[in-house]
């Protein structure tokens, strides 16, 4: 089936009519949909609690062929993190190492921010003029991946001690993406640019602790392992030169 597919999207790309390609750069905004371990709840040593936020992304295409160029990528994205979920599951960590007590909602004092990610990416890009105002653009491209865990922290009292968890740090992290787009041209030099992503650091996994400091019994840190992943869609303008 996959094959079927490939084919027909390979003759429909070398039957599209020879126009000639335009240079562009562009700048695109949208949304950041997370997706697997990422998105996931549940366990903190797996999974990144992300939920659907913003993007922003400059792109350039430059093509000394009518098909094939080099495409660059520098894009900044946020995801939200779930506050209720890392705060019960955080909580449960605690209560696994100090058997006996409890830690009622009002005693706890919790705060979180968002994930980042910067993302430089360059690789090949296809792009194909089946009509004088349309591009369709085909991209995989890699690089570096700059990543930033949820700025937290959780503060309850237990037995009149206090207990702190935290976690702050930044990830570095080989990754990639691959994208569809359509860039529908408005007049000689800008057109509006359509696009699709799937951005992974399926590469190199993001590591990063959650640690806790407690006067009392100690409480082993949580060493969280995960794949950042994404499905951007982008809408913005592309400017031909």
């Amino acid at each position: 089936m996959m094959m079927t597919r490939f084919s027909w999207v390979l003759i429909l790309f070398l039957s599209a009519p020879l126009i000639a390609q335009e240079n562009f750069v562009s700048i695109s905004f949208g949304i950041s949909l997370p997706q697997g371990d990422y998105a996931g709840t549940g366990d903190l040593a797996s999974n990144g609690y992300a939920k659907t936020s913003g993007a922003i992304k400059f792109d350039a295409g430059y093509f000394p062929s009518s098909y094939l160029g080099i495409g660059g990528s520098f894009s900044f994205g946020s995801n939200y993190a779930i506050k209720d979920s890392i705060r019960n599951d955080i909580r449960r960590h605690i209560l696994t190492h100090i058997p006996g007590t409890g830690i009622p909602d009002d005693s706890i004092t919790y705060a979180t921010g968002f994930w980042n990610y910067i993302n430089l990416f360059i690789g090949p890009h296809f792009s194909m003029r089946p009509a004088e105002r349309v591009y369709l653009d085909f991209r995989v491209l890699g690089g570096l991946s700059i990543l930033r865990p949820p700025d937290q922290e959780f503060i309850a009292i237990i037995n009149g001690e206090e207990i702190r968890s935290f976690t702050s740090s930044n990830a570095l992290s080989l990754g990639g993406v691959a994208s569809v787009g359509m860039r529908y041209k408005l007049n000689d030099k800008l057109a509006l640019k359509l696009e699709a992503d799937y951005m992974s650091t399926l590469i190199t996994k993001v590591v990063f602790d959650y640690d806790f400091r407690f006067a009392g019994d100690v409480i082993p840190p949580v060493e969280s392992e995960l794949t950042v992943s994404a499905v951007e869609l982008m809408v913005g303008l592309a400017y031909a030169f």
